[in-house]
């Protein structure tokens, strides 16, 4: 018998040592089994064994010794098990060996200071494990090496030992300790098609030379430190179609000449200090499919022709300093399923034709200085999930078509200048989880479908001019976590029904005309953090009872500027997690109570403006040890 192979044959159990009585085997292939417990060292008896294939078991245990036997051994595949302990020495005598793989296991220690021994070593893949140290002098060596995948370990120090690998085809060392200068030398490295060094502690320069990589396919060098400008030369790479140097220290423009890299599909440069102008160049690369530079310092405006990206799906351009309109010409992208580009200075109206982009999913556009009207053919891209247009220039009305969004999960108008009534038609869109259109000059009153959002996580009405009653409807929202309609002009009591919201963490109705009592009914809210009841004309007392309900209130309770009378209830000391009191300009008496030293997180107090009396309690700031503001004038 030369040859066993077994692969993808559903076989259990432990491994018989007694395979190792078969002198004649050459080829043992269990490869995709379900076996596990130990390798047996017995193995290393198969004098003529070339290939041993042990890949996508369940073995455990260490690698055996008694490989290192195995002088006929070309193929050791042990990836994808969980074996543990070195990677033992004696494998260096196997010097036949080409191809070591022992990737995705639990390996520890450092590699063998002889595995230079393994002079005809082609192939090594020991990614996934947790293996660390220097690559030992030795390794240098391995000169014929043409895979090299050491990614998802703990290795350090210099890689100048790549610089006589000139023979490389795929480079993968991402997620190490690896330090200092990328080596020009791999410019040399002409028949690499996959170099990945990203999440390392390289520094200085990326190197002119990779320019000269011709059949390069893939170049990932983010999540690094280094911080010269962009070669030009990678213009020439021209197989290249993956490109990502995001997550460094860059500086300097983006090379035109990237605009040559026709078969590039994804090109990513966030996060640098990127500087200057987009370069029209990149509307050439008719191919991508994802592209991000957020988060530089870019300027100027987007290229025109920009929707010659007609494979474009992903696009990330947030955080920079971009100007002028947004060019109409992106409607053509209609692959397109997201775009950020929030966070710039962009100016004009929002172009029309976004509509065509049936296969958009989230258009953020906040932070801009975008003005005019939002076009209503805006509402026909309908596989919409997330709309930010908050903090803009938006004026007019908010269309009923927006019920034509039946997917929207997230919708963000807020810091505008909208107006008019809230459409009926919101409550068309039941599956909003957080819809935002505070800071705008809405008016009326909240449309009664508003109870239609049965998913509505999120409120947030605040400083429009919505008025009349606080609706009901709204307090049928029982997924509520967040609630705000702070600066309008509500008026009547609080309404009981707010019990419903038990999942209510925030709540903010101040800034309104509230009056009456504070509802019995808030103490139900157990999951509170942060209350805001002020600048109302709320009366009575501050209900002990319902404070004592309120203990794991983390944030605030503001009641201030109420007409609030009686004491201060002893209840208070129970909210031994809040952060800041404010029950100022109302009408208490009494005294401070002495409970109040049970507040140990509290860091601001104000009790100024009203009608209390005594000294305050001995000992009582002491305890309040991290108070660090307060007012009882």
């Amino acid at each position: 018998v030369t040859s066993i192979q077994l692969l993808e044959t559903g076989l259990r159990g432990t491994l018989t040592p007694f395979l190792g009585n078969i002198s004649t085997l050459q080829v043992l292939d269990l490869t995709s089994n379900r076996f596990a417990g130990a390798v047996p060292p017995q193995l290393g008896r198969l004098g003529e064994l070339e290939q041993l294939f042990l890949y996508d078991n369940s073995f455990t245990g260490g690698i055996p010794a008694e490989f290192g036997d195995l002088g006929s051994l070309q193929i050791l595949d042990l990836g994808n098990n969980t074996l543990h302990g070195a990677i033992p020495g004696r494998l260096c005598g196997c010097s036949a060996m080409w191809a070591f793989v022992a990737g995705n296991n639990n390996l520890t220690g450092a590699l063998p200071d002889c595995i230079g021994d393994l002079s005809n070593l082609k192939i090594l893949v020991i990614f996934h494990n947790d293996l660390d140290g220097e690559l030992p002098p030795s390794f240098a060596k391995l000169t014929l090496m043409e895979r090299l995948e050491l990614g998802e370990n703990q290795f350090s120090g210099s890689i100048g030992w790549l610089a006589n690998f000139t023979n490389l085809k795929i480079l993968d060392t991402p997620d190490n300790r690896f330090s200092g200068a990328i080596p020009p030398e791999l410019g040399r490295c002409k028949n690499l098609t996959m170099l990945n060094m990203y999440s390392n502690r390289f520094t200085g320069a990326i190197p002119s030379e990779l320019g000269e990589l011709t059949n390069l396919e893939e170049l990932r060098l983010f999540d690094n430190a280094l911080s010269s400008e962009i070669p030009r030369s990678l213009g020439r790479c021209a197989s290249l179609q993956l490109l990502q140097l995001s997550m460094n220290q860059l500086i300097g423009p983006i090379p035109t000449e990237l605009g040559d890299l026709r078969s590039l599909r994804d090109l990513r440069l966030q996060i640098n200090r990127l500087t200057g102008r987009v370069p029209a160049s990149l509307t050439n690369l008719v191919n991508l499919t994802y592209l991000t530079f957020s988060s530089n310092s870019l300027s100027g405006p987007l290229p025109e022709n920009i929707g010659s990206l007609r494979n474009l799906q992903q696009l990330f351009i947030h955080n920079n300093s971009l100007s002028g309109p947004i060019p109409a010409s992106i409607a053509n992208c209609t692959l397109l399923s997201n775009a950020s580009m929030g966070f710039n200075e962009f100016s004009g109206q929002l172009p029309s034709g976004l509509g065509r982009l049936q296969n958009l999913m989230y258009l953020t556009i906040h932070k801009n200085k975008l003005s005019g009207g939002i076009p209503e053919d805006l509402f026909d891209s309908s596989s919409l999930l997330t709309l930010s247009l908050a903090y803009n220039n938006f004026t007019g009305g908010l269309s009923p078509r927006i019920a034509r969004l039946g997917e929207l999960r997230r919708l963000q108008l807020q810091g505008n200048g909208l107006l008019g009534a809230i459409p009926e038609e919101i409550g068309n869109l039941t599956k909003l989880i957080s819809l935002d259109l505070g800071r705008n000059s809405f008016s009326g009153r909240v449309p009664a479908s508003i109870s239609n959002a049965t998913s509505l996580q999120k409120l947030d009405l605040l400083q429009n001019r919505l008025g009349g009653a606080l609706p009901d409807e709204i307090f049928e929202l029982r997924n509520l976590t967040y609630l705000s309609v702070a600066s309008n002009r509500f008026v009547g009591p609080i309404p009981g029904a707010v019990s419903n919201l038990r999942s209510l963490s925030y709540l903010d109705l101040s800034g309104n005309a509230l009056n009456g009592t504070v509802p019995a009914a808030l103490g139900r809210l157990d999951q509170l953090l942060a209350l805001d009841l002020s600048h109302n004309r709320l009366a009575g007392d501050i209900p002990g009872e319902l404070i004592a309900k309120m203990s794991t209130m983390q944030m605030y309770l503001n009641l201030s500027n109420n007409m609030f009378t009686g004491p201060i209830p002893l209840e208070i000391g129970g909210l031994t997690m809040v952060q800041a009191i404010d029950l100022s300009n109302n009408r208490l008496s009494g005294g401070v109570p002495a409970t109040l030293a049970g507040c140990k997180n509290l860091y601001s107090l104000d009790l100024s403006a009203n009608n209390l009396t005594g000294a305050l309690p001995a000992g009582l700031f002491p305890q309040l040890d991290v108070l660090t503001s307060l007012n009882i004038s």
